[in-house]
């Protein structure tokens, strides 16, 4: 028995480590810090929207003809003022060489009449003519200056025709569809092609109603392109139709992008995003800063001279990957710094030591 009892002890002894005293102090929990900064959180709201040109037309003729030249086919780019397609114009060349004809004639006679009435003059002051005669020579030479005011407004009305038969583009873009082909007659208004102008995008979005309030005219937004890698680019609202969609109660938004590289085509899917500003500013927070407590409540760990506090807060909202807070009791200003890890375990006063690679020394 007295053997039993030895040995027993000793195995005691041995599963009792020297360093397991009640009085030891642990050592220092290892976290991560960030630091608290006052300010107004932003919300991201992120909306579906489709690509659409900036100017999408329909080049249609101004006079009727036929197409002897066409340049252009779908997918083309042009310039504005090139010459998309041309009409045959030598019947209307001709009309404009028989009216600049007739103009030269007229233009004879009148020089003729002109000297007649100089010497009428003489000799009506002669007297040897009388009144009516004078009168009749002014009368055929205004007579010859009207006709040939008529012949050089034809001559101007055929110029013109001549030079709306030849179809130029009213602005830069791409050839969508040629709607005519060589040989073809086409009327006055008819369509020759479509075009798009693509070096601005307008992306259109439909946007709530209960968020239409938080959009306004010019400010920005980022646009994303699923369809192209690292596709996110700048924008601006341009457009705020003031006419809401029946069905689905969302109003049209136009936002703005700049495509000089084409990369952007008409028809393509795009996210939008607005950062809305939260309409109070306080003191934001890491959401990992913020540990909930079983009661519906939370709290964050400030850390003061390497030591845990606990401060109980108020969330006010949430802003993304940040907190907007209160706090209920004790001090908590921005430039503290919180725990964001290791945080969920500490206690009040306990030391704390900043985890290699992490925010930094706490003040």
């Amino acid at each position: 028995m007295l053997r039993s009892r030895a040995l027993f002890s000793l195995l005691l002894c041995l599963a009792s480590p020297v360093y397991a005293q009640p009085n030891a102090t642990p050592p220092a929990a290892l976290i991560v810090t960030a630091t608290v900064e006052q300010g107004q959180p932003r919300i991201p709201r992120t909306f579906a929207a489709t690509a659409e040109p900036r100017y999408m037309a329909r080049v249609a003729s101004e006079v009727d003809g036929l197409v002897e030249f066409l340049r252009v086919r779908r997918g083309d780019q042009v310039a504005r003022g090139e010459v998309i397609a041309r009409l045959r114009s030598y019947p209307v060349e001709l009309q404009r060489e028989e009216a600049r004809a007739r103009l030269g004639e007229v233009q004879t006679r009148i020089a003729k009449a002109e000297a007649d009435l100089r010497r009428a003059r003489e000799l009506h002051s002669q007297r040897i003519i009388s009144e009516e005669e004078l009168q009749a020579r002014q009368t055929e030479l205004d007579a010859l200056l009207q006709e040939a005011s008529r012949n050089q407004a034809s001559i101007r009305l055929l110029q013109d025709r001549l030079e709306r038969m030849s179809i130029r583009a009213p602005f830069s873009g791409h050839v969508v569809r040629a709607v005519t082909e060589l040989g073809q007659w086409v009327d006055e208004g008819e369509a020759v092609v479509e075009l798009a102008d693509l070096s601005t995008i307008q992306v259109m979005t439909p946007v709530p109603e209960q968020h239409l309030s938080q959009v306004k005219l010019g400010m920005q937004a980022r646009v994303n392109f699923d369809a192209l890698p690292g596709g996110d680019f700048s924008g601006e609202v341009t457009a705020v139709v003031p006419q809401a969609d029946l069905a689905s109660r969302t109003f049209p938004v136009q936002v703005s992008v700049a495509n000089p590289e084409g990369k952007i085509l008409a028809g393509m899917l795009a996210r939008v995003t607005f950062m809305r500003d939260l309409d109070n500013p306080g003191l934001v927070i890491p959401k990992d800063a913020y540990v909930p407590r079983p009661d519906g409540g939370g709290y964050v760990v400030k850390i003061h001279r390497d030591t845990a506090r606990i401060i109980p807060v108020e969330l006010l909202q949430a802003a993304g990957g940040s907190f907007l807070v209160r706090p209920l009791d004790g001090s908590l200003e921005a430039g503290n710094r919180v725990a964001i890890r290791g945080n969920e375990r500490l206690r009040e006063g306990q030391q704390v030591q900043e985890a290699p690679g992490g925010g930094g020394s706490a003040p």
